[in-house]
């Protein structure tokens, strides 16, 4: 791959646009909506460390920052980016550009879909976990009531600009634990891109540029597949919650400050491929394979002793995608191949909860 090669992904949902994933590429944002009004909403870990970056994009005074953390993706914080939109009097022609991870793309491209009903919108991802998940879709939310994306809408962006020379500043903890949504790709649809992560594990875990470029472009090209299928959650998207339902229930009883969602996902797989095993669905081979991955890059396949079972399987129980009060989970036959069931007992699910503290 030559040094400014790009990869352009097109989404075809209601409102088609296009993922851009190379390297150093973020001047593409000036030069698609040049002598456009904009405005950046980001976090204050990526202020401090691209602030000048970002000042050759819009004005400084033009940038809202808020503190870094899960715990601000919240009502306060939304009013606020609210508070500055109608004090630098943006309109429904002034972009919204979201430069940050999933807390800061989720809880911007909120603010875009409901100030003055609707602002366009564009993704600059900066983690790992959010170039390969929720810059890609249209999800947004913000988290209540101890709940994590309890409030949100469906909003697609106009363009999402996938720079991987972002990943040369992100904290190695949170590098790695991205690296769970990547997996489950491969565990759900995607056996190709699971043995490529087995055979280049190495490189990944040393931010080999080029191999960071592939497994970004495939992880994409698969949630844009599922997206165009289902765009608004109804049934075959619900597969990209492999390891969520346990996961949401685990950052929810930790609030938010033990696990990083790749981290809280990481151990949601395990449980779910535990419980894909009790179905008879698949067999030890898959979890170690499964395992030996996730323990190469160091993420948890654990919980702690202490954890309330009882109160994870009611937090779970609120989880977005049961359906009649009944829990429905993401199990896998083997990888490659996944399934939405809903035949699961409360005694098989706090079975599998059990063998993760053992």
């Amino acid at each position: 791959m030559q040094k400014n090669d790009i990869q352009t992904i097109r989404v075809n949902t209601q409102k088609p646009y296009e993922v851009m994933i190379g390297k150093d590429i973020l001047h593409y944002v000036d030069n698609i909506i040049k002598n456009k009004k904009r405005v950046i909403i980001t976090d204050s870990n990526l202020y401090n460390l691209y602030k000048n970056n970002l000042s050759n994009i819009v004005d400084k005074d033009d940038i809202f920052y808020f503190k870094a953390g899960e715990e601000s993706k919240n009502r306060e914080t939304l009013y606020a980016i609210y508070d500055f939109l109608i004090n630098k009097k943006a309109d429904r022609y002034t972009y919204i550009i979201a430069v940050g991870g999933g807390v800061a793309g989720d809880i911007a491209a909120f603010a875009a879909s409901t100030y003055m009903r609707g602002m366009p919108l564009i993704h600059v991802p900066t983690s790992l976990l959010a170039m390969v998940d929720s810059s890609i879709g249209g999800k947004t939310a913000i988290n209540y009531g101890g709940l994590k994306n309890i409030i949100g809408s469906f909003y697609q962006p106009e363009l999402v600009i996938s720079d991987v020379r972002f990943l040369d500043t992100l904290p190695t903890r949170e590098y790695l634990s991205a690296l769970s949504e990547i997996i489950k790709y491969g565990v759900i649809r995607d056996e190709k891109l699971f043995v490529f992560i087995e055979q280049n594990k190495e490189k990944i875990k040393e931010k080999n540029m080029e191999t960071l470029i592939k497994i970004v472009t495939q992880s994409t090209e698969n949630k844009v597949k599922i997206v165009e299928n289902d765009e608004k959650e109804k049934g075959e998207r619900a597969l990209l919650n492999f390891g969520h339902t346990l996961a949401h229930a685990i950052e929810s009883i930790t609030k938010y400050k033990e696990y990083l969602h790749g981290e809280a996902v990481s151990i949601g797989e395990i449980f779910a491929t535990h419980l894909s095993i009790k179905k008879g669905l698949t067999n030890h081979s898959t979890l170690n394979r499964i395992k030996s991955l996730l323990d190469y890059f160091k993420l948890p396949t654990k919980i702690n002793k202490e954890f309330n079972s009882k109160e994870l399987y009611r937090i779970m129980k609120q989880d977005k995608k049961n359906k009649n009060g009944v829990l429905r989970f993401v199990l896998t036959k083997g990888i490659g191949l996944s399934i939405l069931s809903h035949e699961l007992s409360e005694s098989d699910i706090m079975d599998s909860i059990h063998e993760l503290k053992e």
